[in-house]
């Protein structure tokens, strides 16, 4: 009975070590990665940001080095946590450095295996220490900020959810490349600025932001998007209309028409299929009758055709395949053929022909 005080003082204390053992670990919640003004040796800036208690403020530590783990020990020596990467949610790319390449930078993530997969992979144009740094009218940190507004977009699929595991999946399939989202700082807030198209490691075009939703539909399908259709000239009996809580299939059939190492006898027939609700309309259509919706439909898939065109048109001219086109010309033909096969350039040769059937399914309470 006389050791019985002495084993719950154990547990107490013990308890105690370990909560002062937690207050002392730094949490890194984002990594970022650009190019150093006028460096030398291979060295580029890297960025941790810790969030603190709060969840409302961040600890901020930035400095050059020539790789991750260098800059790690540089900031252990600053910093009076022990900084772990369990929480670690997203590592952002400058613009400048993803063109020359990402991989050595991609690889010492994936061989952490404190690292989990599920780490967002991102692409920033303009200083990404200074957006990181910043504080926001949304009242939460950058990296809190980053996350929420990535989980948000990737929901109905217009933005591809890129991450770790996608990336490195997408780099080592020779059918497809990997994408990723882009960033941009504004005053007030960070807003999506399109979808970086890669070659290998490398980031070589891009897709503006206003086309995002149309390259989700070539990448595999919506779940339920918006999708708005601002018509362009007098061709059209509209001037626009949003199509609401739409969702889309896609089906792609890759036929060999002659001799394919040159990419000149390759025909790919992408066929997508969108149904949703409209819920705005101006033009002079009048949507009661049966005529007017057909016509309407039409003029819609008219419109996204062109719009699917002209994506294709900058992946081709990047020899970027982001749409895994690749992967269904591979079922068509032997392993042998298929590693002799210069795919990006044959990709850039294929004939690509873009279907687009639309169904409107109700026209908004009213109607």
């Amino acid at each position: 009975m006389k050791k019985l005080p002495l084993l719950l003082a154990a547990i107490v204390l013990s308890g105690c070590a370990d909560q002062k053992i937690l207050e002392k670990v730094g949490f890194t919640r984002t990594i970022s990665f650009e190019k150093a003004e006028d460096a030398e040796d291979g060295r580029i800036k890297v960025s941790f940001s810790l969030p603190k208690t709060t969840q409302k403020e961040s600890i901020f530590y930035s400095t050059e080095a020539r790789s991750m783990r260098q800059a790690r020990l540089i900031f252990d020596r600053q910093n009076d946590r022990r900084i772990v990467n369990g929480q670690l949610r997203q590592v952002l790319f400058g613009a400048s450095l993803a063109q020359e390449g990402i991989w050595k930078h991609f690889d010492s993530l994936l061989r952490d295996p404190s690292v989990g997969n599920r780490v967002h992979v991102l692409i920033a144009e303009g200083d990404v220490a200074q957006l990181l740094n910043k504080k926001y009218p949304q009242g939460s940190t950058a990296g809190e900020y980053i996350d929420n507004l990535i989980r948000t977009e990737t929901k109905v699929m217009d933005v591809p959810d890129t991450n770790l595991y996608t990336f490195a999946r997408d780099y080592y399939d020779d059918g497809i490349e990997p994408v990723a989202t882009i960033l941009k700082e504004t005053p007030n807030s960070i807003i999506i600025d399109g979808i970086a198209l890669f070659r290998g490691d490398r980031y070589v075009a891009r897709i503006p932001a206003e086309d995002k939703m149309y390259f989700g539909l070539l990448r595999g399908g919506v779940r339920a998007g918006d999708l708005f259709l601002d018509f362009p000239d007098k061709q059209y009996s509209s001037e626009l209309s949003t199509l609401l809580y739409f969702a889309s299939r896609r089906n792609v059939k890759a036929t060999r028409t002659g001799p394919i190492m040159d990419g000149l006898g390759l025909k790919v027939d992408l066929r997508l299929t969108l149904r949703g609700s409209l819920l705005e309309y101006n033009g002079d259509l009048h949507l009661e009758r049966p005529e007017d919706q057909k016509k309407l439909e039409a003029e819609a898939a008219r419109f996204v055709q062109g719009k699917c065109e002209s994506i294709i048109a900058t992946m081709q001219e990047a020899k970027a395949d982001g749409m895994g086109i690749g992967q269904y010309v591979r079922n068509t033909m032997s392993y042998r053929e298929w590693k002799k096969l210069d795919w990006p350039e044959a990709f850039s040769r294929a004939k690509i022909d873009v279907h687009v059937e639309i169904s409107i399914k109700d026209y908004g309470k009213i109607q």
